[in-house]
């Protein structure tokens, strides 16, 4: 039997996690495009580029909207690209102070920003726990997700995942929280590190049964890397396999989050427009 290499793991997926840090050196200020819109007493950041079909871009955990920097100038040729800092992150109001990160209840708060600006019908696009945010909206408002994008996504909290987690107990207490001070302030950072830690011990918070993963009406693109050291790829083939309308991308050595891999840019802009666009569905008649 093979042995996991933890502090390998734990050296990746930091890299992984960071990937985008060099483009973000202080905590993340407001940009020209920046509006704000409180939902049930909570203030969201959020970016609003671009016209046509709404297309909604939710980061990952400890990240901020910014990590969609690099693919905003093209989506928004063909779509209204709508990327948010989630409750708790960046620029937006905590959700709450507690030691449990819900991403059921941030996913309402996404549902209720979109009511704000009066979206009814959006393609919806996260990464890593921005995927599970987006697998709840798609089956809390089904007809309001169209189309939706997974990446490094999860259905639950493996054993891997916790293992993971457990043993990158020093990086996520010392490396992670100097970096996200620089990026969510000194306050929130402490915070988001300790609800990330508590995630080993999460139960139920995601977990998308097949049942529930076959009543999704959307159409999706499952993106996940063939070596993810955090979400095995099983959880990406569970997806496939249950939900109705489901393509699958495994990129080879993606990691985590395969798109934050900027080889892997154009591929990923390509084949999401592609996916977008109802171009595969086209292909599949012919």
């Amino acid at each position: 039997m093979k042995k996991i290499c933890h502090r390998c793991l734990a050296f990746y997926f930091i890299i992984t996690h960071f990937v985008f840090i060099s483009e973000i050196n202080a905590q993340v200020p407001p940009t020209q495009n920046g509006k704000f819109v409180t939902v049930n007493g909570l203030k969201l950041y959020y970016e609003d580029t671009g016209k046509g079909m709404p297309l909604v871009l939710l980061h990952g955990f400890t990240r901020t909207s910014a990590d969609w920097q690099p693919f905003i100038a093209q989506f928004a040729k063909s779509y209204r690209v709508i990327t948010v800092d989630l409750p708790g992150h960046g620029r937006s109001d905590y959700m709450d102070t507690s030691e449990v990160y819900l991403h059921k209840k941030a996913a309402e708060y996404i549902l209720g920003l979109l009511d704000q600006l009066k979206i009814d019908s959006a393609n919806v696009m996260g990464i890593s726990s921005g995927s599970f945010i987006t697998l709840y909206m798609a089956t809390m408002r089904p007809d309001l997700t169209k189309k939706i994008v997974l990446i490094g996504g999860q259905v639950y909290y493996s054993v891997k995942t916790r293992n993971v987690i457990t043993s990158l107990e020093s990086e996520i207490k010392n490396e992670w929280i100097k970096g996200m001070t620089e990026i969510h302030g000194k306050d929130k950072a402490a915070l988001l590190v300790k609800q990330f830690w508590n995630f080993r011990k999460l139960y139920g918070d995601p977990l998308f049964t097949p049942d529930i993963l076959a009543s999704i009406k959307a159409k999706a693109l499952i993106i996940h890397g063939d070596d993810d050291p955090i979400a095995p790829v099983t959880n990406a083939w569970e997806m496939f396999q249950n939900i109705s309308q489901a393509n699958l991308w495994i990129v080879p050595h993606g990691g985590h989050v395969p798109v934050a891999i900027p080889v892997n840019y154009d591929d990923f802009i390509r084949r999401s427009d592609e996916f977008l666009k109802g171009l595969w569905e086209e292909n599949n008649m012919n």
